[in-house]
């Protein structure tokens, strides 16, 4: 800024020295300037415009520094510059590498893009399948990048990052306080030192767009995934795997080596901080018999097991012959009870007791709804119904074993009628005669993935008048929830009626209706009655006993009335609808608040729940609960996927997510 105003007061001197000169800045410039303690530079700035009368003034509108803020930002520098900068930069940055990482409540998601000099690009997506703070995603990013970067010939290039907090952590610019980061930080420094040469910068997010695209599209659930980007699933974070102590089930020296050789022959590493470490552990070991022993708490002395033993103990005592197939805790525990130890006792307990096949297909299932709701709001009354089935009922007269539903998602209007087949035929009879015929054609019919639903004639009726036919099942693993909410109150209702007159639920049923049609309801606060036709209907108590409308009631007022309500009726239908999507809020508010949000990717291996239908009856109680392995082969909508299981092919229709879980083979 101050060489901005020096540079004009140079160049306009004559109109500095002739006039009073106001400079429009929301900088403290003047202040700057007038400090006693600046030195250098500005000092001798300050002088020199000491000899002018310049007054430093608020700058109060955004429009008179239009001119100012675009010449600053278009300006550019000299083609020789620029020519300049970029030799230099091909000098140095032989490869370019841009990442992005970020976490929210879609999942946690990072995009690397390697970019080289002769235009060839590597470009990946990272998921994570572990919770990670926004930082913690840049820092995966960035160490994931580096590792696709670390080939013979990529020694020199620059990172480019729009994390602040990242890219100055690693120029030692800002310190790492939090235990994890600095694990992050030591690992991205020991991944840059492979590198001869390396510049990492800091960049605006809007010059990162290519990386901060392939960090969304790591969870958009899409069908086909581009050939030119590659997908990486981490399931769990890089530190773990880099500060974990010798994994049991791995392959190198034992964790027992270095212990038992400074007991038994005083042997201690080289570093100076792993000897210290040592002896400070040790402190806490015997050897007897030529084993080692840990002096422990549950027990007197626990026998140090290496990687060749502890897989085989484990799975004895999660499945053996006094094996209770326990979780990894209680593995854990009773592991210790029987006398053993070793330093990754706990992880690989929870990872025997995950992979136990028998354990993962008698779990118990799994309540959580994996998706968060999705709310239906009809545009108009009667432009979309949701159609259902209720039963099998007991058979009424005329042999009526089912009854079919439709639902008005606007104005709550229900239409039923018994039928006593569930046919195609019935269902297009019901949707013609009772929605078609009485109000019109529909814009929208959601229905289940019945066959009656789903059959051509079906299909061919929608498709002539132009009826969008959508089916809720992928969404929801009944049908939508608005029809469904209606038939509990039906059969609610009917079961109140009936008594011990169970057969005669289909005469009782346009009562039921009645009854359900005249009764306010809480998401609109209006009855379907009213939202239908303008008006609250007179029901039978009010001419039994004589309500002040039936005792005043005179036509030629009353047509007056009903015409008024007429002209009221689209404001109530308005307030109704207002008052229906802040009830849908609150519902998705509490049922969201339970959600546990179970994703899949393409190729992932997943469990199904077996079906009543499906079950083993033979196995009585003790049939498995669930079935597989299966394999996502495709993403049909919101929380529903396609699968296929090997020597079964693909099931015919989606399978929603609340019926899967993860398998870990």
């Amino acid at each position: 800024m101050a060489l901005a105003l020096i540079t004009a007061a140079r160049k306009l001197r004559p109109y500095f020295q002739a006039h009073k000169i106001g400079v429009y800045t929301n900088c403290p410039l003047k202040l700057i300037l007038q400090k006693p303690e600046v030195s250098g530079r500005l000092t001798k700035w300050a002088i020199e415009l000491s000899e002018f009368d310049v007054e430093y003034l608020p700058r109060t509108a955004i429009k008179a520094q239009a001119v100012a803020d675009f010449v600053a930002e278009f300006t550019e520098p000299s083609i020789e510059v620029a020519r300049m900068m970029e030799e230099q930069s091909k000098k140095i940055f032989k490869w370019q590498l841009r990442v992005d990482g970020s976490s929210n409540t879609h999942g946690n998601r990072a995009g690397v893009v390697v970019s080289t000099l002769e235009g060839d690009s590597v470009e990946c997506a990272l998921r994570f399948d572990f919770k990670a703070t926004n930082n913690q995603a840049e820092y995966e990013a960035l160490i994931a990048g580096l590792k696709i970067s670390t080939v013979p010939r990529s020694r020199r290039g620059g990172n480019f990052s729009d994390s602040q907090v990242v890219v100055n952590q690693v120029l030692d610019e800002y310190q790492a306080r939090d235990e994890s980061m600095i694990t992050y930080l030591e690992l991205a420094k020991e991944l840059l030192e492979r590198f001869k040469e390396y510049r990492i910068v800091h960049v605006p997010r809007e010059e990162n767009e290519k990386a901060n695209a392939l960090a969304k599209l790591a969870s958009a659930t899409i069908n086909i995934w581009p050939n030119n980007i590659s997908m990486i699933r981490l399931l769990q974070p890089s530190i773990v795997k880099t500060k974990e102590v010798g994994a049991v089930f791995g392959e190198g020296n034992s964790w027992i080596t270095p212990i038992k050789e400074y007991l038994v022959n005083d042997v201690l590493p080289s570093d100076p901080l792993e000897a210290k470490r040592l002896k400070y552990r040790a402190t806490r070991y015997s050897v007897l018999n030529g084993e080692l022993y840990k002096r422990g708490y549950s027990r007197a002395l626990q026998r140090c097991v290496g990687p060749e033993e502890a897989e085989g103990i484990l799975r004895s005592i999660h499945s053996g012959n006094c094996g209770n197939h326990a979780g990894g805790a209680s593995l854990a525990h009773k592991t210790l009870r029987q006398g053993f130890y070793w330093p990754t006792l706990f992880t690989d307990s929870k990872r025997v007791a995950a992979r136990c096949e028998a354990c993962q297909k008698i779990a118990n299932n799994i309540r959580q709804p994996p998706e968060l709701l999705q709310s239906i709001t009809s545009p108009w009354p009667f432009a979309m119904w949701g159609i259902d089935l209720i039963g099998p009922m007991p058979t009424a007269t005329g042999g009526a074993k089912h009854a079919i539903v439709a639902v008005d998602y606007f104005t709550k209007w229900v239409e039923a009628e018994p039928l006593v087949h569930k046919t195609e035929a019935n269902t297009i009879s019901f949707v013609k005669k009772n929605i078609l015929y009485r109000f019109g054609i529909p814009n929208t019919i959601i229905t289940d993935n019945g066959t009656q639903f789903d059959g051509r004639k079906f299909r061919e009726l929608c498709d002539k008048y132009g009826i969008n036919n959508y089916y809720a099942s992928p969404a929801h693993p009944q049908t939508n929830g608005q029809t469904e909410a209606v038939n509990k109150i039906i059969k609610h209702n009917l079961k109140a009626k009936l008594a011990t007159k169970k057969g005669s639920w289909a005469d009782k049923l346009p009562q039921v209706l009645w009854a359900y049609r005249t009764t306010e309801r809480g998401s609109t606060g209006e009855t379907p009655y009213s939202m239908a036709y303008g008006a609250e209907a007179v029901i039978p108590v009010e001419t039994s006993f004589s309500s002040p409308r039936v005792q005043l009631f005179q036509p030629e007022i009353n047509i007056d009335m009903l015409k008024c309500g007429l002209d009221k009726l689209e404001e109530r239908r308005e307030r109704a609808q207002i008052r229906n999507t802040v009830y849908q809020q609150r519902v998705a508010r509490y049922y969201n608040s339970h959600v546990r949000e179970r994703r899949f990717t393409l190729g992932d291996l997943v469990l199904k729940r077996v079906n009543p239908g499906t079950r083993d009856k033979a196995a009585g109680s003790l049939a498995d609960k669930w079935e597989g392995p299966y394999q996502i082969t495709g993403i049909a909508g919101h929380g529903a996927y396609r699968i296929t299981r090997e020597g079964f092919g693909e099931l015919p229709r989606p399978c929603n997510a609340q019926y899967l879980k993860i398998y870990f083979p």
